[in-house]
């Protein structure tokens, strides 16, 4: 089992050493692309598709790429790749690009979008990690302030998410926070943000300064089948330092809980809180759920 790739320009799915695109595509070189990153269950079967392809193209439109697959084109481009894997469940990233042209800016140069498909055998971390949770660090403001780095696109454009893990890693710590220009806590590097006060979920507004992620709009709706309260609304670094619990979800590792925030335990606990761990058990019998249909079905 191995990673596998798709290729628009080849319209071919090929082993990892032998994908390649040109130099002069523009993602490659100005980062000129939106993606999405997705799993998917025995089947295969895509877990949340269908909202995964929707922000893909709302991002795209955003930026003014083209999309021209069809969403059942990019079903069956996303399942034979993952096919050609043979594993049983997959980590899929879906890149559409604005294609490639002349070392110019001018995007009008770029007419014939690039599709790639890469699908690997998902690798997900151990339940003791789950329990044991990660350490997190609160950098500075990873968005322009002047408007034109839109949040709530997924592009390729990831270098302040790249900054912040960098620093990250340099305090010892698994994972960064990250700020809007005003100061209150936005999201992770790759993942949205739930602290529990009192045992409610509190997350930030999707105001513009954020990815609306896949995942936690799920974990909101979980949340609340479990008698849990949901509020939106910004949380300052004070806030998350304060928490009874911190989390992150993410498309692909779900939710994971939090254990320290800027070198301090969150509410001076070691590991998952009570809330995280309630409803990270209903975000796994939901996967559990999709996996057997899917296998009932047949994908």
């Amino acid at each position: 089992m191995s990673t596998f790739v798709y290729l628009s320009t080849q319209d071919a799915v090929v082993a990892a050493a032998e994908a390649k695109v040109s130099v002069f595509d523009r993602g490659f070189l100005f980062g000129d692309a939106v993606f999405e990153t997705l799993r998917t269950v025995p089947g295969p079967r895509l877990v949340d598709g269908g909202p995964h392809l929707a922000r893909l193209r709302r991002s795209a439109a955003r930026v003014g790429i083209d999309v021209p697959w069809r969403d059942g084109e990019l079903d069956a481009v996303l399942r034979r790749t993952c096919e050609a894997t043979g594993a049983d469940a997959h980590q899929v990233r879906v890149v559409v690009t604005r294609g490639e042209g002349p070392l110019v800016l001018d995007p009008r140069t770029a007419t014939r979008p690039t599709l790639v498909v890469i699908a690997r055998p998902l690798s997900l971390p151990d339940e003791a990690a789950y329990r044991r949770g990660i350490a997190l660090v609160i950098v500075g403001a990873a968005r322009s302030a002047d408007g034109l780095l839109d949040a709530t696109v997924k592009s390729a454009n990831y270098l302040a998410n790249i900054q912040a893990l960098r620093i990250a890693a340099e305090r010892g710590a698994d994972d960064a926070l990250l700020c809007a220009p005003s100061g209150t806590v936005t999201e992770g590097a790759t993942s949205n943000l739930f602290c529990v006060v009192d045992g409610a979920l509190v997350t930030p507004p999707l105001d513009g300064s954020l990815l609306p992620g896949i995942t936690r709009g799920v974990v909101c709706r979980l949340a609340r089948d479990l008698g849990l309260a949901v509020h939106e609304r910004p949380l300052s670094p004070a806030d998350v330092r304060g928490a009874d619990e911190v989390f992150l979800t993410s498309s692909v590792r779900g939710i994971m809980a939090v254990r320290s925030v800027d070198g301090s335990p969150v509410a001076g606990r070691d590991g998952e809180g009570p809330v995280t761990r309630r409803l990270r058990g209903a975000y796994a019998a939901r996967i559990e759920a999709l996996a057997r249909e899917g296998t009932r079905r047949g994908g």
